[in-house]
C-alpha cells in the first residue's frame, strides 16, 4: 500500500447530484444517477488520481470489472460520509470475481479476500488511510517471497506505529494467498530482467520506466514490491521532483 493523493473537491456529476437533491441524498440513489454516469465519473477520476492502481493491494483495476468506489468509513457505518468525496477511493473487487489471472480470485475465497470486501464494516482507530501514508520512506516492506510486512525503522522515522502498520495489513488480508503469490512473480520477473542490465545508465532508466508513471499517467501493478526490490537506487529516483508517483 501506497500514499494516494486526495481529490480536493467532487466530480462535477457528484457535486451536481448532491446540489439538485439535497438532504434525501443517498448512496444508492447516486449510483443510478443520470443512468450511472455520475457514479462513473467519480469511479474513473478515482481510479485515475490512483494511477489505475487499487488503493490498497496495488492490483491494477484499469478494466471496468476489476473496480469499485470504496468508502474508507463504511458508510453503513456513517450515512454523512457516503457521498463525502474525502471519504472515497478507488479499489478493486477483493477477489470476489473470478478474472483471467490468479492475482484477482484464487479459491478459497473466504482466505484470499482482501481490501475493501475484507474490510467490510469494520471500524478500527488503527486503521492507516492510504492518503495519511507519507511517500518517503515507505511504512511497508515487501520481501522477497512476496510477504508484505511494516518496515519498523521508517516507521520509527515517519513518526507511525508499526502495529498500526501491522494492523492495517490484518484489516485488508494483504498477504492472502494470491496477493503473495503475486508479489513473489513479479520480485522474480524484476530479478530476472535485473540481470540483463550492466550499464548503469540503463538501470537508471529502468527503474524510472517501472515506478514513474507512463504516457498515460499509470503505474504498473505491485507498485510497493518494485520499490523494495530496487532498494535505495529506487528511493533515490521517486525522491525526486516532481513526485508524479504519489
Amino acid at each position: 500500500m501506497k500514499t494516494i493523493r486526495k481529490l480536493n473537491a467532487p466530480t462535477p456529476g457528484l457535486a451536481e447530484y448532491r446540489n439538485a437533491v439535497g438532504n434525501s441524498a443517498n448512496w444508492e440513489d447516486f449510483r443510478s444517477h443520470d443512468a450511472g454516469a455520475a457514479y462513473r465519473e467519480l469511479r474513473d477520476a478515482l481510479i485515475q488520481n490512483q494511477h489505475g492502481l487499487c488503493a490498497y493491494c496495488e492490483i491494477e483495476i484499469k478494466e471496468w470489472s476489476r473496480r469499485q468506489v470504496e468508502h474508507v468509513i463504511p458508510q453503513s457505518r456513517d450515512r454523512t460520509k457516503s457521498l463525502d468525496i474525502a471519504n472515497m477511493v478507488a479499489c478493486c473487487l477483493g477477489g470476489t470475481r473470478p478474472m483471467r489471472d490468479g492475482d484477482h480470485y484464487r479459491m478459497p475465497v473466504k482466505h484470499n479476500m482482501s481490501c475493501g470486501q475484507k474490510k467490510g464494516n469494520q471500524i478500527d482507530k488503527n486503521f492507516l488511510d492510504p492518503r495519511i501514508l507519507p511517500a518517503l520512506p515507505s511504512l511497508m516492506r515487501v520481501i522477497d517471497n512476496g510477504l508484505i510486512e511494516a518496515d519498523e525503522n521508517a516507521c520509527q522515522r515517519a513518526g507511525f506505529f508499526p502495529d498500526h502498520v501491522t494492523r492495517t495489513i490484518e484489516i485488508l488480508n494483504l498477504n492472502a494467498e494470491r496477493l503473495r503469490l503475486a508479489r513473489e512473480k513479479r520480485w522474480n520477473g524484476l530479478e530476472e530482467e535485473w540481470g540483463q542490465i550492466d550499464d548503469l545508465d540503463m538501470m537508471n532508466d529502468w527503474i524510472r520506466s517501472v515506478l514513474i508513471p507512463d504516457a498515460d499517467d499509470l503505474l504498473t501493478s505491485f507498485f510497493t514490491t518494485s520499490r523494495c526490490y530496487f532498494g535505495p537506487l529506487g528511493e533515490c529516483v521517486l525522491a525526486q521532483q516532481p513526485q508524479t508517483w504519489r
